[in-house]
């Protein structure tokens, strides 16, 4: 752009775009660094949430589910900036036409994304594979609801069945198995869940141990010694992967796997009734459920996560925060089974210039 100013005016004008270039040189580093963190950060975990529930409505219609991960992501930034000024002097200099000030500025963003499958035997490894029960007391020890854990990521305990999907019929957890999670719940609100670890060649063995001395949860503690079956005089018992216990000093915790885990949250999901009669999927069994989901024309504009689904859309509403935890967890336990089994890391790079 050119123009022909006033002389003071055109210095003044001149001077700020020099300015101006200078700091959007300067400051397009900075800026962008604490703008893209926060909203890569953002769209990358909406995306994530998104996918997870996809894949539970897919599960939910007998389809197959996808697994899409985010390995890097680019984004380049460029700014130009330039500024000209001219000052015209006696005798060339008419009234009014002391100056001449020019400048262009240009800013260029191209973002790149690179989005892997997860196929083959890292799927097999990531997603089939069931939790590790070191993984699931892992994290109850860390601060996560242990009740709700199991009941995410456990089949039974000792023989006690969970709540589970079979044939697309709900079937609800036993008596046991919820008046242990209870008496769990109570021991680790009280601060008393103690593990003790061994690292083996094998794997590492976990030990839990049942201390019926600590005051605030003696009566829990007992409760759930006598439930697990923990022969008199037993502090601590080793915590194995099974149905049954192998020996008296074992707890069996049959574990489920992320599939199984979202085929499990994605039996509750609301269907349409048209659905029901074509066959496309079950009727929805009645009962307390984990998670609900709902369907839809359309969803709510502050659901906490919404997908779309041959012509339908599925969603879990932002106040009920009952569903929203026990979603997070689901995804904190997808991610638990993803490390380690060679899942890429997501690499944000951003160039600046």
């Amino acid at each position: 752009m050119s123009a022909r100013l006033p002389r003071r005016a055109a210095l003044r004008l001149a001077r700020g775009l020099l300015l101006l270039g200078l700091a959007g040189c300067a400051g397009v580093g900075p800026q962008r660094l604490d703008l893209d963190q926060i909203g890569y950060a953002d769209a990358l975990g909406e995306g994530l949430k998104r996918q997870m529930l996809l894949n539970m409505v897919r599960l939910r219609y007998a389809d197959v589910p996808t697994f899409l991960a985010v390995s890097q992501v680019i984004s380049g930034y460029q700014l130009q900036t330039t500024a000209t000024a001219g000052l015209n002097a006696y005798p060339n200099a008419a009234p009014g036409n002391y100056a001449t000030v020019g400048g262009t500025v240009q800013y260029t963003t191209r973002p790149t994304f690179t989005l892997t499958p997860v196929t083959g035997q890292r799927f097999a490894q990531s997603y089939l594979r069931p939790l590790a029960p070191a993984e699931l007391l892992s994290l109850a020890q860390s601060g996560a609801p242990v009740d709700l854990l199991f009941r995410l990521g456990v089949q039974s305990v000792n023989g006690l069945p969970n709540g589970a999907t079979s044939g697309g019929r709900a079937q609800e957890a036993s008596g046991g198995f919820l008046a242990l999670m209870q008496a769990l719940r109570q021991i680790q609100s009280a601060g008393a869940v103690n593990l003790r670890f061994e690292r083996q060649q094998g794997g590492p063995r976990v030990f839990l141990l049942l201390d019926a001395d600590h005051a605030p949860a003696a009566t829990a503690v007992r409760q759930a010694r006598q439930l697990l079956g923990v022969p008199p005089g037993t502090r601590e018992v080793e915590v194995v992967y099974g149905r049954l216990p192998n020996g008296r000093a074992q707890v069996a915790v049959l574990t489920r796997s992320v599939l199984q885990i979202l085929y499990e949250l994605g039996g509750r999901i609301e269907v349409a009734e048209a659905d029901v009669r074509r066959g496309e999927t079950r009727p929805t069994d009645p009962g307390e459920g984990l998670i609900r989901i709902h369907q839809g024309d359309r969803e709510p504009r502050d659901a906490y996560a919404a997908v779309p689904y041959r012509g339908r859309c599925f969603w879990v509403d932002a106040a009920d925060y009952r569903s929203k935890g026990a979603f997070s967890f689901a995804y904190v336990l997808q991610v638990l089974a993803e490390s380690g089994q060679g899942q890429p890391t997501p690499i944000v790079t951003i160039p600046a210039q």
